[in-house]
């Protein structure tokens, strides 16, 4: 018997030939690599699909809206470049009697295997079987070997759900703005979908909130109070019912009251027990990384490059898409034993999983959020080498430090409020004094400052020192990756592993920019225009009740042609409605794309006169100038072969360029300078900290160091 082994990812199916032989023969096929092996009389063939092979598609036609199909109506066709994986796996199973499923447990990865076998006839002639596991480790990998399953169709078939539902919203919302725009302006591509539009809508109505903000005066009182164990700060509270102190004059009169008295203070104290949070989901995991090493959720969880992504692979920690915080629910005591020690034989968390097996709670603790499919994310495995690199490390350790705090004692921690009444006003200062570490010994990320007033109850305090500060409130802040990611997991948009690629297909078609996301001229105009004329094409609860019917179709709860039924009709009612507004949405977008082309040529502000800084081409390349050159102004600045203009400024107010060279060793290795090279440049010399600045040579683009004359030995200084 001959069985073929699919996995989703080549470094996948290498991990898990490894495991199930100890000596797997490894082969290739043209660029593709495979591993064979045999196991008690049968052959097996582990082969990757590297992803999806095949795309759901229209039929050939013209470019119309509405546009809704029946599913059976719409093809797959083979991904451009991926055809060599398809063509090998059909090749590879021809003569298999079985195969076994060992794509990644979850509606896109049992999704991606249904199509293959489809798409080459294996699923009335060939027995399926799935491989059921969380984690790449070698015990539980060989345990779902010896436990199959069959395959996996409720999962599967909400996976086909949600690729027919976003080809088919994308698609006609997609035809709609850009075919309504051509009717006034040419426009390549103006695109939404069923969670770009509520998504862009959240960072448009934010955008709004902050220019429409009107700051307002307040004041804070802040008294300086003498005891006999120190001083410590209280500040004046805000009269009863308003949110802060408004009124000068009541600020003043407080001030006064408490100026040079001698008051007794009122303390009151408490301990509390502070319990570890829970263990990562996959949203939360990001978060918290991101909070805590400054990477992006990209950086940390993309399903091709990111650090938690190849740790699961490398099988040191489960299956980073899970949305659960909950253990294996078949975990006794004796597992949560050996977690610990395998975090523990990493030395350099040795002395902290050690407190924890001493220490060890009953029952860990655990969140509200479940997963069908995956428990929490954990440790699985322990690093036999080097990590890739520091960061890999860290984010290991994280994990690590998350698992041993749900099964670490409770912290504990006295709270102390001070209250210092003169006459009708009050004044407060809170702390904390830390009792007992518990869980924070071993989770240091969530320490905060444990310090307390030094004054008891009823003791005499004096005020040596007062002081009035005029402040003003502060409008919202833009959303970033990680504050946007919080919120489309609340309101229920996308799943947790396609929020990072809709944010990044936002920025590519043009409606956001930045760090902390501003919505352009563009994407304001798409964001008003869904908003003012089809508003349930940027509802989240629309969104979100999509979202879960495909949970309940995962879950075997609900048949999934009844739910694409439904759902296609009402994207046909909604899309209707937009077709009867069309000359309204045209003229209004039409606007919106002449203005976002003129802002695409502004690339800041002159130094020398203020005017914009334009961005221009000519048959030597591209260069920036003053739109007052050459007869008001000469500023004028040039950008070398591959370099690029980022939407982000340099602490000089000049925009950031980023940049790539090629070393003598064949590497690419990008930089990021200031236009002007000024003295705050981010691209510094690794040798001396002078600016690097970019020169073109005879091999190239390369840097050299103004002060010592370093060449390409530079690092990036963090903006």
């Amino acid at each position: 018997m001959t069985t073929l082994i699919l996995t989703e990812k080549p470094r996948v199916a290498k991990r898990i030939a490894s495991i199930l032989s100890k000596k797997p023969q490894q082969k290739k096929i043209g660029r593709l690599t495979y591993y064979t092996f045999e196991l008690d009389g049968e052959e097996y063939v582990v082969v990757p699909a590297a992803g999806h092979l095949l795309e759901l598609d229209y039929p050939e036609g013209k470019w119309v809206y509405p546009i809704i199909l029946p599913p059976e109506e719409l093809v797959l066709r083979e991904i451009e470049g991926k055809s060599q994986f398809l063509r090998v796996i059909e090749r590879l199973g021809k003569k298999a009697d079985r195969i076994i499923i060992a794509t990644d447990l979850d509606a896109e990865g049992s999704s991606i295997a249904l199509e293959i076998m489809r798409a080459l006839g294996w699923e009335e002639s060939k027995e399926i079987y799935r491989m059921e596991f969380s984690s790449l480790n070698a015990q539980e990998i060989k345990e779902a070997f010896r436990n199959l399953r069959s395959f996996d169709y409720p999962r599967a078939n909400a996976g086909f759900a949600r690729r027919v539902l976003d080809l088919q919203w994308g698609a006609n919302v997609s035809r709609g703005l850009t075919l309504s725009t051509r009717k006034r302006s040419w426009v390549r591509v103006l695109s939404s979908g069923r969670v770009q539009g509520p998504t862009l809508s959240l960072i448009v109505k934010r955008e709004r909130e902050i220019r429409n903000f009107v700051p307002k005066k307040y004041y804070v009182v802040t008294a300086l109070m003498e005891s006999g164990k120190g001083t410590f700060e209280v500040k004046l509270a805000p009269p009863k019912g308003e949110e802060k102190v408004w009124s000068k004059e009541y600020a003043e009169r407080a001030a006064e009251a408490i100026r040079g008295k001698v008051i007794k203070a009122k303390v009151r104290s408490r301990k509390v027990s502070l319990a570890p949070p829970p263990p990562f989901d996959g949203t939360s995991m990001q978060v918290e990384v991101s909070r805590i090493t400054g990477l992006t959720p990209k950086q940390i969880a993309d399903r091709s490059t990111g650090i938690a992504q190849q740790l699961y692979e490398a099988g040191l920690i489960s299956y980073i898409g899970t949305e659960s915080q909950k253990y294996p629910k078949n975990w006794t005591k004796e597992d949560f034993v050996r977690m610990v020690e395998l975090i523990g034989s990493y030395s350099p968390l040795e002395e902290d999983a050690s407190f924890v097996l001493k220490n060890m709670r009953d029952r860990p603790v655990e969140g509200k959020k479940d997963d069908p499919a995956h428990p929490t994310i954990h440790i699985v495995g322990s690093p036999e080498e080097e990590f890739q690199s520091r960061n890999h490390r860290r984010v290991y350790e994280i994990i690590a430090r998350r698992n041993l705090a749900t099964l670490a004692p409770d912290a504990l921690i006295r709270r102390v409020n001070v209250e210092i009444p003169v006459e009708e006003f009050k004044f407060k200062a809170s702390g904390a004094a830390l009792l007992e570490e518990g869980w924070l010994k071993v989770y240091p990320y969530a320490k905060k400052d444990y310090s307390m007033p030094p004054v008891e109850d009823g003791e005499e305090v004096k005020c040596i020192d007062v002081k009035i500060e005029e402040k003003e409130t502060q409008p919202p802040k833009r959303y970033t990756p990680v504050s946007i990611i919080k919120e489309m997991e609340k309101l229920g948009l996308g799943t947790k592993n396609t929020r990072v690629q809709i944010l990044d297909i936002l920025k590519e078609r043009g409606y956001i920019e930045g760090k902390s996301f501003k919505p352009t001229p563009l994407g304001e105009a798409v964001a008003e225009v869904l908003e003012e004329y089809v508003p349930d094409l940027t509802s989240p609860e629309l969104t979100a009740k999509l979202e879960e019917a495909m949970a309940k179709i995962e879950r075997g709860e609900l048949d999934h042609s009844s739910f694409l039924s439904d759902a296609l009709l009402k994207l046909e009612q909604i899309m209707r409605d937009f077709k009867s507004k069309e000359g309204l949405i045209s003229e209004k977008l039409a606007k919106a794309v002449q203005e976002y082309r003129l802002s695409q040529n502004v690339v800041g502000k002159c130094p020398k006169c203020g005017r914009d800084l334009l961005l221009k081409k000519s048959k030597y390349g591209y260069f920036v100038i003053c739109s007052g050159y050459p007869d008001d102004c000469d500023v004028k600045f040039n950008l070398l072969p591959g370099e690029r203009i980022l939407r982000e400024e340099c602490k000089c107010g000049l925009p950031l360029v980023e940049g790539r060279i090629r070393t003598k060793s064949k590497k690419t290795l990008k930089y990021i300078r200031c236009l002007g090279n000024c003295e705050e440049s981010p691209v510094r010399c690794a040798k001396c900290g002078g600016v690097m600045v970019p020169k073109k040579g005879k091999f190239g683009v390369y840097l050299q160091c103004r002060e010592c004359g370093s060449v390409n030995f530079f690092r990036v200084r963090k903006r």
